[in-house]
């Protein structure tokens, strides 16, 4: 009888060995059809990562091969227990990886989930808005159903067993060793989720010694004054313009130049903010910071050139080392008598976003919880569409105090790129729809006399989070994972001027604390973007997404990239970069690195 038990035993833990492993060659084909779908339509080369991805995440074959090989000479109850549920955590994590990558064209990251983890609202959000609430249910089901499966699992513990599975793990671990995919531009879609989670150096910290030298060193500022810039470098006769004046600030979510004709991009999905843009001054060189909304806002309203903290696993509060600013875009208006606001269709507590925006300055800051958007239709994050939030600001202005300063942040073009007129979920569509409504606000403005007198900002957040594409790059270099539109309309500005010198988000706080007050005195690399006759000599930092810790330096006479390394941060490439340049860009990077750092202590110091 104890014969046929083992032998019944032994005959299921086998079945359930193979659907095991079937389950994970399943996870492992949907993840080589999503990178091959977003990858190789890009490149128009379909079917090209399909081996690449296999070979890559072959050391996950080995990685459950080895926990089963424990499972099956363990002694206890327990110890047959924990690594078949060790197989389930590492196939979740896998799982999870490949929703975000299908959502959001990313990876999951340990030092992203560390972040997201508190903002379970948001986080259910996106989830069902990417996968439907159907499909959302249907994963967390099936992840349960699998850890019941695997608490219940007999592990087989014959001989022939252990041996073939042994083979395994020597075949996947003896492949993955020898055969590397072919480097490619998008190889951190290629690789697995686990040696995309392996620590960067970026979170090294400066030793004592060199960031006492560091914050030593005296930085060498150029102002403004009566007579004009103090440095016979940065030559201009303008005067400040600002001084009662009223000002909107748009920041549209995802505007990439690849959708705009006008800046030198491969579509047509934006005619009316092109159009605009040729009625005043456009920025055929500026970068944002990183890859993200939150570095977009860090940016440009905070006029920080690099955030990059020394990031570590479950450190990491939101808006790490941005409070406490005191050079951000609302301060540059405040002490002139401006009425600062920031009005968004999206969320304020995501990320604490909204108690951020008032330690900015802002003295008003709506978000999706206003009464104005009671009643309209929903998206992502809960948002109202751009429809509304354009309406709520021409709502805003009829009562608003002036002079005032208005920034509008639109979410409609964040993923999943859900077209709010349609439904229909389109990148396309959904960049045609925020360029509609962008159009019907400029006419309303134009009939309300506002470009008489006021100023039109309108800048990106970042470019869309999508694959990068090899026109991209043949056009712009690695310049196109930062390049974003950017465009002024305002009167001392002659229709169809372009300014093709570097610029970066983190020029916009301190270009408008000259225009505003007549007195800035702008650090190095930084520079003032609205004054027409400003002569930028000046180099743009941005923090790619798909290799972290490395920092793209874009240069007016050439450009490189930094490795993120503490003591050891250093340039891996460069071209056209003199040693005195180079030796300016570390510096500068490490002092904004640590002001941050220095910025957190204080702020968190009890």
């Amino acid at each position: 009888m104890t014969s046929r038990i083992n032998s019944g035993t032994e005959r299921r833990g086998w079945w359930a060995a193979v659907a095991l492993f079937l389950l994970l060659a399943s996870l492992v084909a949907i993840r080589a059809f999503l990178v091959d779908r977003k990858i190789g339509t890009y490149i128009a080369c379909p079917g090209c990562f399909h081996l690449d991805v296999v070979l890559t995440d072959l050391i996950t074959f080995a990685a459950v091969a080895s926990l089963l090989l424990i499972s099956s000479s363990a002694p206890t109850r327990l110890w047959v227990r924990l690594p078949l549920l060790l197989c389930g955590v590492l196939l979740l994590v896998y799982g999870a990886d490949l929703v975000v990558f299908g959502l959001y064209t990313s990876r999951l990251l340990m030092t992203d989930v560390t972040l997201f983890l508190p903002e379970g609202g948001a986080v259910w959000d996106q989830f069902t808005t990417g996968l439907g609430k159907a499909g959302a249910v249907a994963v967390i089901v099936g992840s349960v159903m699998l850890f019941v499966f695997l608490w219940w699992m007999p592990t087989p513990r014959s001989r022939v067993f252990r041996l073939l599975v042994s083979l395994l793990l020597l075949v996947s671990l003896g492949t993955s060793a020898f055969f590397r995919p072919a480097p490619y531009v998008n190889d951190w879609a290629v690789e697995n989720v686990f040696a995309a989670n392996m620590s960067t150096p970026s979170r090294n910290r400066y030793s004592d010694e060199s960031e006492a030298k560091i914050m030593a060193r005296e930085v060498e500022r150029i102002t403004w004054n009566s007579t004009g810039w103090n440095s016979p470098g940065w030559n201009s006769t303008s005067e400040p313009a600002g001084r009662g004046r009223n000002v909107i600030l748009l920041m549209l979510e995802s505007w990439s130049v690849w959708h705009s004709e006008l800046f030198g991009g491969f579509e047509g999905w934006t005619p009316r903010l092109d159009e605009a843009a040729t009625r005043g001054r456009r920025f055929e060189n500026f970068h944002s910071i990183g890859f993200s909304t939150d570095k977009g806002l860090a940016g440009i309203l905070a006029g920080q050139q690099l955030w990059a903290p020394f990031l570590h696993w479950f450190e990491t509060p939101p808006f790490h080392s941005m409070w406490g600013i005191e050079d951000g875009l609302p301060t540059a208006f405040n002490p002139h008598g401006y009425h600062t606001a920031f009005l968004t269709a999206g969320p304020l507590d995501l990320y604490k976003k909204g108690e951020w925006l008032s330690d900015l300055g802002f003295a008003v800051v709506e978000g999706r919880e206003h009464p104005f958007y009671e009643g309209w239709p929903r998206f992502a994050f809960g948002s109202a569409p751009d429809r509304a939030l354009y309406q709520r600001a021409l709502d805003w202005m009829k009562s608003a105090p002036e002079p005032w300063l208005l920034v509008i942040e639109t979410v409609s073009t964040h993923q999943p790129y859900r077209d709010p007129a349609s439904g229909d979920r389109s990148l396309e569509l959904a960049m045609r729809y925020a360029d509609r409504e962008f159009g019907t606000f400029l006419d309303t403005l134009e009939a309300q006399g506002f470009s008489d007198n006021g100023v039109l900002l309108v800048a990106s957040d970042h470019r869309s989070m999508t694959p990068m594409s090899r026109r991209e790059l043949d056009k712009w270099g690695a310049a196109a994972y930062s390049l974003v539109p950017a465009f002024i309309i305002a009167s001392e500005f002659a229709p169809g001027t372009v300014d093709d010198a570097v610029y970066s988000q983190s020029d916009v706080a301190p270009s408008f604390e000259w225009w505003a007050g007549g007195e800035v005195a702008l650090e190095p690399f930084k520079a003032v973007m609205i004054d027409p006759g400003f002569e930028a000599d000046k180099c743009a930092f941005h923090e790619r997404s798909d290799r972290r810790g490395v920092v793209e330096v874009i240069c007016n006479e050439g450009r490189g990239q930094v490795l993120l390394d503490g003591d050891h941060t250093r340039f891996i490439s460069g071209e056209g970069l003199s040693a005195e340049r180079r030796r300016q860009a570390l510096d500068i990077i490490a002092r904004q690195r640590l002001e941050a750092w220095h910025r957190h202590l204080a702020t968190t110091r009890d």
